[in-house]
């Protein structure tokens, strides 16, 4: 992650801090509290929130490791790093924090002790341990840093250690910059060599694309025969290859993630599934446009899928799935106390609901729970039709937001509605809708939140400020449609 100059830092640890109030170079921002439930809890049963904001205090970028049976995540916490652990992706323990900070790094395991390569100002430092708690900080930090040669000296930071197999040397990745390009172009991925872990020589580039600023926390796994670079440049973005060397391509479809979910560069794995876990943006001013603020909650942690294209895909971690949707049911039954606004709708055993009209039509759900999961399976009728779950909605329809379904053009988008319907998107996802084949639906919605996985593949995150009253409504326009197998949860306060 891109770590700011001596005077930013100064900022970031003003807003990364214990009190649930901040203030930032730009002004107060205030920790956004998950709005009240209109609904009785017992009307919608009561799941799991998946957010984690311990203490209030924002969490920063993240690399985990895992061990024992344990997710242990290590995060930017300003003024150190702070440890949290895990078993099922829910709850999480604090562990003690370092008694050191930085920016991203990793931590690795070799012949019983554990090594964190972090960032230091600009440069890699490393402290080790022997259990996860205790970090003895190096005597000779820093242990690598640009050399104004090859690499800046001023953009050098995210350090991810691996073993190459092939070379029988550990490899150090780093986010830099080249030098004597343009600085928009510059960002590449450097690399650093050793033996033994402690001393390490400079060497050139693993991937230098001089297609943007930054290529920050980068990361390299492998998946079947196939290698992926994960990197930032505040999207979460890869490349592809059939070596560790590279050459690096484009994958199909090239983010992992939306704007608002930043740092989720950094999988760990557990041996048969990679998972990550990016924070979510807090904008700096508390509206639906408002400019990228850093830190947040822990996002929902995503579970990899690797496609024979090339391609990543995303989706709720399966234990969050499991927590979530296997929840106990309330007395009440999705649909019950459904009304039909534009249309008319066929509705089964309060789960179903069936659109048949060709122009479409809206149904609006009753008092359902300001934080919510929702999840459906969502078939359209055609391809030149669109389907809508709609938030935060009233009779008229004049207020709210519109999270859509477009199978002509596949994409997600989200965005407010107003009386004239046309205001921007706030946020787009690419994904594929095929008419006729059930398409699963899932959003999580806790405070200004808002998260949506799409066919357990893609997804979508925002935060939504302006309107926060309402209920769901469901609808369809230009063409038929289904909402089946409907599940509504009603999530708990962010522990």
């Amino acid at each position: 992650m891109n770590l700011p100059s001596r005077s930013g830092r100064a900022a970031i640890r003003t807003v990364l801090c214990v009190a649930a109030v901040c203030v930032s170079p730009s002004g107060p921002t205030v920790a956004a509290e998950p709005a009240s439930d209109a609904a009785p809890a017992a009307d919608w049963g009561s799941a799991p929130n998946p957010y984690f904001l311990p203490e209030g205090r924002r969490f920063g970028d993240t690399f985990p490791i895992f061990k024992d049976g344990q997710w242990h995540l290590f995060c930017m916490w300003m003024p150190h790093f702070g440890h949290f652990v895990s078993r099922d992706l829910l709850h999480w323990e604090k562990r003690p924090e370092t008694p050191f900070g930085g920016a991203t790094g990793c931590v690795i395991e070799h012949q019983g002790k554990f090594y964190m390569f972090y960032t230091g100002a600009q440069n890699i430092n490393l402290a080790t341990s022997d259990d996860l708690d205790r970090w003895r900080v190096h005597d000779k930090n820093p242990v690598v840093q640009g050399d104004d040669k090859l690499y800046q000296r001023a953009n050098f930071r995210d350090a991810f250690v691996l073993f190459n197999e092939d070379e029988k040397l550990w490899w150090m990745l780093f986010g830099t910059r080249l030098m004597h390009q343009p600085g928009q172009r510059a960002g590449c991925v450097g690399v650093a060599k050793s033996k033994d872990l402690l001393h390490w020589q400079l060497a050139p580039p693993l991937w230098a694309p001089n297609i943007g600023p930054h290529t920050d926390c980068p990361q390299l796994i492998q998946h079947g025969k196939r290698w992926y670079l994960i990197y930032l440049q505040r999207h979460t973005r890869y490349r592809v290859a059939d070596s560790p060397s590279g050459p690096w391509r484009r994958a199909p479809i090239r983010d992992l993630d939306s704007r608002m979910a930043a740092a989720g560069s950094r999988p760990a794995t557990d041996g048969t599934r990679w998972i990550s876990f990016p924070f979510l943006v807090t904008p700096k001013e508390h509206n639906d446009l408002g400019s990228w603020g850093y830190g947040g909650e822990l996002a929902v942690p995503r579970q990899w899928g690797f496609q024979e294209d090339g391609s990543i895909t995303v989706r709720p971690a399966d234990e969050i799935v499991r927590a979530v949707a296997g929840s106990p049911a309330g007395r009440r039954k999705p649909l019950e106390g459904a009304r039909p606004l534009i249309g008319k709708w066929d509705l089964t055993e309060g789960r179903t609901a069936r659109s048949s009209n060709n122009s479409g039509g809206t149904l609006l759900l009753t008092d359902t729970p300001a934080n919510f999961y929702f999840q459906a399976d969502v078939t359209l009728g055609s391809e030149d039709m669109d389907a809508h779950l709609l938030m935060n909605v009233k009779p008229d329809l004049t207020v709210g937001y519109q999270l859509s379904l477009h199978p002509r053009t596949d994409r997600a988008t989200l965005r407010a509605i107003s009386y004239w319907d046309t205001d921007r998107v706030l946020e787009t996802a690419p994904v594929k809708i095929d008419a006729g084949r059930p398409f699963k639906l899932r959003v999580f919605r806790s405070g200004s939140i808002v998260e949506a996985f799409f066919d357990d593949k893609a997804v979508l995150t925002h935060r939504l400020f302006q309107h926060k009253d309402g209920t769901l409504a469901l609808e369809f326009r230009d063409g038929p449609g289904a909402f089946s197998n409907i599940l509504i949860r009603r999530l708990a306060r962010i522990p």
